[in-house]
Parts: C-alpha cells; sequence; structure tokens
C-alpha cells in the first residue's frame, strides 16, 4: 500500500514537471505568478486594442475604404502567382500590425 501510494506521488510530480516544463518551451513563463502576469499583460493590450479599435466604424471612411480596396487588388495580382500564403496578425511597438506573405517552395532543378 505504501508503495502504491510513494509511485503515485512520483507519477503526480513528473506530470508536474513534465507541464511546467511544457509551459516553459511555449511560453517561456512555468510559474503561476509569471503565468498570471502574462494573462494580465495580454488582457490589459486586448482592452486597449478594443479601446482605440473596437468602436471604431470605418464604413464611410473614403481613404481607409480606398486602401482596403488597394490592399486587396494587390493581394489578389499576388495569390495566383504563390502556393501558400500566410497573414500574421501581432502586436509592434504596442500597435496592431498585420502581415501578409506570399511563398513559393522552388523545387530541386527549378530556375532560380
Amino acid at each position: 500500500m505504501q508503495n502504491e501510494a510513494l509511485e503515485s506521488l512520483e507519477q503526480q510530480l513528473c506530470s508536474l514537471y513534465d507541464d511546467r516544463a511544457k509551459l516553459e518551451e511555449r511560453f517561456g513563463v512555468s510559474t503561476p505568478d509569471d503565468i498570471a502576469g502574462m494573462v494580465s499583460s495580454l488582457e490589459a493590450q486586448l482592452n486597449d486594442f478594443y479601446d482605440r479599435f473596437g468602436s471604431y466604424d470605418g464604413v464611410g471612411d473614403t481613404e481607409s475604404m480606398m486602401m482596403l480596396s488597394r490592399i486587396k487588388e494587390l493581394s489578389g495580382s499576388l495569390d495566383p502567382m504563390y502556393s501558400r500564403k500566410s497573414v500574421h496578425f501581432s502586436f509592434e511597438n504596442n500597435r496592431p500590425t498585420i502581415r501578409a506573405e506570399w511563398t513559393e517552395e522552388i523545387q530541386q532543378g527549378d530556375s532560380q
């Protein structure tokens, strides 16, 4: 009975260490305080984002509509030339940023 309890405790401890290692690898933090701080920071950034942009109604904003139309036009002309397109949303200098990437894998023997 005592061996079973020790084995159970050892399994639980190993599981906790594995969970911490996964958190550290994925997010760079693994302690409850660090994770709570990271979540609080993300919440603050989202609140700031929604405060700045969430209530903005771009309908009828001629300059924004022209820019969006131009971006869609450029995207449409690039899409057929590449096999993959990815769109990334991030924060840079506390500002939301959208970046699109078009990529094509060059196979051996293809001209460069």
